[in-house]
């Protein structure tokens, strides 16, 4: 071996011992913060080899700073023969000025701070988000005036008001994702249903051509970090719903299907199906509910989930069009209408499936979709004739009311049902 060649072969070896350690270290950086994706920001990003390496997997976007023009260069260069360039960025900035809008950094990752103050990396942050300067981990915490959405109606009690008091007129764009367009305005929504919980927000969307409407659909649940947008992670459901159904044509209860709860997310993947449950931060599956199987809604109280099940599900789920409306007929069901799912509800303890209490008689097998609601120790849903307020625990009936209502109606319409107080 000559001496050129002995001096190539300790430069690869160096390199390649600086990549190990960059990663290794990065390994340790994602460990030591508990960050499970989101946006990371490298301050002194240098030449861009501890960079590139933040990059855990698909759940981070990564963005490295550098007041150093050079160094960005190189550490753009490193980027590129890995082929990370897009998940993985820098740029030069001015050394005290972080360029990113208030709460939108997941993780926050330095050596030293220079003239950047820690109030800038407070303002940046997201709430819950980790600042990691030398070897230092600092959270920033969750402000108690800021709530979750973690049902179609806020919460089990179907009453659609946050208790959030930092809410308030938009100012400016926090981030913007796709897609662009709906798939159709005649058509079914593209977006059934969107919940949030614990930083994150998670969402059921069809995905399909927007080119043209009758291709087949493509639904897809989809988990995005709540502050900073960036994409978590996307698992495929189906079938879902047809999505030639008319503009408003329902079903009412097609956005209760999706319930997230700290870390936990709880939805039925495809119709007919029973409750699977998700860990919030993969979408890994953690169990499914077999007892729940033609879940066709549910809600979560109290570590309890009240299922409401049909006997079949819908039929209009391969993608065809809703027939036409016969003539002069308003109130009517397109799907339900010649053979509408007899109904019960189901409680199961949400982390297990054990079965606490079933429902299954007179009072459940028509009631409304939409109504299921609880809050303290009752629960309560609305029949054709009468409200039925259960106890949670057992499911025995406390009380009912005479309410009655008319049985035929549009398939997207239902009675309001909210508990407060």
């Amino acid at each position: 071996m000559n001496r050129i060649t002995r001096i190539a072969t300790t430069l690869a070896i160096v390199c390649c011992s600086s990549a190990w350690a960059a990663a290794r270290s990065a390994k340790q950086i994602i460990d030591a913060t508990g960050v499970k994706g989101g946006l990371v920001v490298h301050v002194g990003c240098g030449d861009g080899k501890l960079t590139a390496a933040l990059l855990a997997n698909d759940s981070y976007l990564v963005h490295g700073l550098d007041t150093d023009a050079a160094n960005v260069a190189k550490a753009r260069e490193h980027i590129r023969k890995l082929g990370l360039y897009g998940k993985v960025s820098v740029d030069t900035f001015d050394g005290k000025h972080l360029p990113y809008a208030d709460n939108l950094v997941n993780l926050l990752v330095a050596e030293a701070l220079g003239g950047v103050t820690n109030e800038e990396v407070m303002r940046v942050l997201a709430p819950l988000g980790v600042a990691y300067v030398g070897g230092r981990k600092t959270v920033k915490p969750r402000p108690k005036e800021i709530d979750e959405w973690t049902h179609y109606l806020h919460d089990a009690s179907n009453n659609a008001v946050a208790k959030d008091t930092v809410v308030g007129p938009p100012r400016r764009y926090q981030w913007i994702a796709g897609p662009t367009w709906a798939r159709s305005h005649d058509h079914l929504s593209s977006t059934s249903a969107l919940v949030s919980a614990n930083g994150r927000i998670f969402y059921i969307i069809d995905e399909g051509s927007t080119a043209f409407a009758a291709m087949q659909p493509k639904w897809m649940l989809i988990a995005r970090d709540a502050f900073s947008g960036v994409l978590l992670w996307k698992r495929p459901i189906g079938p879902w719903e047809g999505h030639l159904r008319d503009f408003r044509s329902g079903p009412a209860e097609i956005a209760r299907r999706l319930v997230a709860v700290g870390e936990r997310v709880y939805v039925t993947l495809g119709y007919g199906k029973g409750v699977t449950v998700l860990d919030a931060a993969t979408g890994k599956i953690v169990t499914t509910h077999k007892e729940t199987k033609g879940a066709l809604e549910f809600i979560w109280h109290e570590g309890v989930l009240l299922v409401v099940v049909g006997d079949r599900p819908p039929d209009n789920t391969g993608g065809a069009a809703v027939p036409a409306r016969p003539k002069n007929v308003w109130h009517w069901w397109p799907i339900y209408r010649h053979n509408p799912p007899k109904k019960h509800i189901v409680a199961v303890r949400a982390e297990t499936g054990k079965v606490l209490w079933q429902k299954n008689d007179a009072d459940t097998v028509e009631m409304l979709p939409t109504t299921l609601a609880a809050a303290g120790d009752r629960a309560f849903f609305h029949g054709p004739k009468e409200v039925v307020a259960l106890d949670t625990a057992t499911g025995n009936v406390k009380w009912r009311t005479p309410r009655p209502i008319s049985r035929q109606r549009p398939a997207w319409t239902a009675p309001t049902l909210v508990v407060y107080g």
